[in-house]
């Protein structure tokens, strides 16, 4: 227990995330509960605006705006991630506000005309706003090791769930103006967002970050993204029947918030079981497949209660927002690569597969007494285009493992040369850009460097770079898995992965290749 690497453990340990948490590591929740507010709630809207086709259609400029934004500034940040440092994040918080200002003084003015342009507006500048938040706290979870977001987002799934109740209760019990109770959210999260900016990254960034990694990265996610689009589809689709159906979009929240808020108490007692038990990450993807079916089976209860069918399809959507916030976080963690670019584009394919079914669900409701079956056969269309498209998905990784495998011949020969200390490794490159001269041998300063330049030749996630050095000192998947928080069948997945892609067969043959590159 004295080696310095096992220290480490407390860092990573549960125990020590609690303690060490603070109001800025939740700040998501405040820009969260400020877009739900905006998004899904009406109290903003008065008078003459508040009615269903004008909530949709604010919701819908919204989203284009922010998915048009998330586009633009993921082209730009991969190019050079540094970007998102220097824009201007007051600028933002100033169009959120200008923005949910709009949307409540559209109301207020007797002229038609008017009413339109300050709500196309205001959905305009919020969606820009929401746009920039969205993918800069996506950058600074990226940031963090994995064991911090896994309690980090439910917890601030949690607080805005909260806020989005109190709020309204607060303006619609008390009378308290709901614009006055808005406009310190945006605020408060750019101030912690700077706050966790400053903070020191948990892990090494790549010296370059190159397109071919952002395509690794947003490979691994391919089952997430495909998982997105479909469910993204079919909860726009319920939200807007049931809006529609209820005639009003606070209503038709308001249950499915206590919900969330149930929802998310559960999701941290899941991250506090997973941690010292499972893969947190396996647990998520567990969860998706029971979001699906219900998002399948509860149609065909529309006709009973359109909101219970909305409190499932809600309370789902917001476990799933949970997962697709942990899930970018980690793999921009993994691959050391922004978490915006990638956060903004699965972000803005969820949008655009809820826009379509908006406007599914609006096509539907136009016909007068519309079947249930028609819901059914939406769903279920959709459930179906997600199996064949994961059917698919498997069966591209089985013939990419078999191809990465190789010969067993090439894969021996390999492992021969690694094991040769006097040559050269292959992959080797001392000159590769961004990693300093070697300090003296053994030093801890040189044995990061070696760790870094393998995991560099090899396209190693962050996270099987970390158990490199577990593994030169010939540490047990169980040692390592306790000094870095995970469980054990994590540690053998990292392993296996490690010695498949340095084509290498077995624990010493790592650590040989390791002592080469020395």
């Amino acid at each position: 227990m004295s080696d310095p690497l096992i220290a480490t453990r407390g860092r990573r340990s549960m125990r020590m995330v609690w303690k060490t948490l603070r109001l800025r590591h939740v700040g998501l929740a405040f820009f969260w509960a400020c877009s739900m507010l905006t998004f899904r709630s009406s109290i903003l809207l008065a008078g003459p605006a508040n009615t269903p086709g004008y909530e949709t259609f604010v919701v819908l400029v919204s989203f284009v705006a922010n998915m048009t934004t998330l586009f633009a500034m993921a082209a730009f940040m991969e190019r050079n991630p540094s970007v998102i440092d220097r824009l201007p994040g007051k600028l933002f918080c100033a169009c959120i506000i200008a923005g949910i200002v709009a949307l409540a003084s559209a109301g207020r003015t007797e002229n038609e005309g008017a009413m339109i342009v300050l709500l196309a507006g205001g959905g305009a500048l919020t969606g820009i706003g929401y746009g920039y938040y969205w993918g800069s706290w996506a950058e600074c979870l990226g940031r963090m090791h994995p064991s911090r977001t896994s309690f980090y987002i439910p917890a601030a799934f949690l607080v805005s769930a909260a806020l989005f109740l109190a709020i309204s209760f607060a303006a619609e019990l008390a009378g308290m103006p709901p614009l006055a109770l808005m406009v310190p959210l945006p605020v408060l999260s750019l101030a912690c967002l700077h706050r966790c900016r400053d903070e020191a990254p948990d892990g090494g960034h790549a010296s370059a970050t190159t397109s071919k990694r952002y395509l690794s990265a947003l490979g691994s996610l391919v089952t997430l993204i495909v998982a997105s689009l479909v469910l993204s589809l079919l909860f726009g689709f319920v939200w807007e029947m049931t809006v529609l159906s209820v005639g009003s979009v606070n209503e038709a929240h308001q249950i499915p918030l206590v919900a969330d808020l149930a929802v998310a108490v559960g999701l941290i007692g899941l991250v506090l079981y997973a941690n010292k038990r499972m893969d947190l990450a396996l647990a998520y993807r567990v969860i998706v497949p029971i979001i699906v079916v219900l998002f399948a089976v509860m149609p065909f209860f529309w006709e009973t209660n359109p909101v219970v069918l909305n409190v499932v399809m809600s309370a789902s959507y917001g476990v799933f927002d949970v997962i697709i916030w942990y899930m970018v976080a980690s793999t921009a963690y993994d691959y050391a690569v922004s978490g915006f670019v990638v956060g903004g584009i699965v972000r803005a394919l969820s949008i655009l597969a809820r826009l379509v079914g908006i406007g599914i669900g609006y096509l539907l409701m136009l016909i007068p007494g519309t079947p249930s079956m028609l819901i059914v056969g939406v769903s279920t269309g959709g459930v179906y285009v997600l199996a064949m498209l994961g059917l698919f998905y498997v069966a591209r990784k089985k013939s990419e493992g078999a191809t990465t495998a190789g010969s067993p011949a090439k894969r021996i020969e390999s492992a021969a040369d690694a094991s040769k200390p006097q040559t050269a490794p292959p992959h080797a490159r001392p000159e590769t850009p961004g990693l300093q001269a070697s300090p003296a041998p053994n030093s801890p300063s040189s044995d990061q460097a070696i760790y870094d330049m393998i995991a560099e030749d090899f396209s190693l996630t962050r996270r099987e770079s970390e158990v490199l050095p577990y593994l030169a000192r010939g540490r047990s998947a169980k040692v390592i898995a306790e000094a870095l928080f995970v469980s054990e069948n994590t540690i053998r997945t990292h392993t296996r992965r490690i010695l498949e892609k340095t084509e290498l067969h077995s624990k010493q043959q790592i650590i040989d290749l390791i002592e080469t590159y020395r």
